[in-house]
């Protein structure tokens, strides 16, 4: 089914960034041509805090500051 949407999809050199490897593709979609998503900054991952039974609780918090 998947192969019946996308006409073709496009793999650019990839280059290094801030000390990152980024490689770019571009899936081109029959009908509608290829769709560009705006880079948007991600939403903010609020720290969960969990009561599992009396007396313990269980926090969770992003992978940036757990690490």
């Amino acid at each position: 089914m998947l192969n019946e949407l996308i006409d073709r999809i496009e793999v650019h050199q990839a280059e290094k960034i801030d000390g990152e490897w980024v490689q770019h593709l571009t899936i081109h979609y029959n009908c509608v041509d290829a769709i560009f998503i705006p880079e948007v900054f991600p939403l903010p991952v609020p720290e969960v805090s969990v009561n599992t039974r009396k007396g313990v609780v269980v926090n969770y918090a992003p992978c940036q500051i757990a690490i």
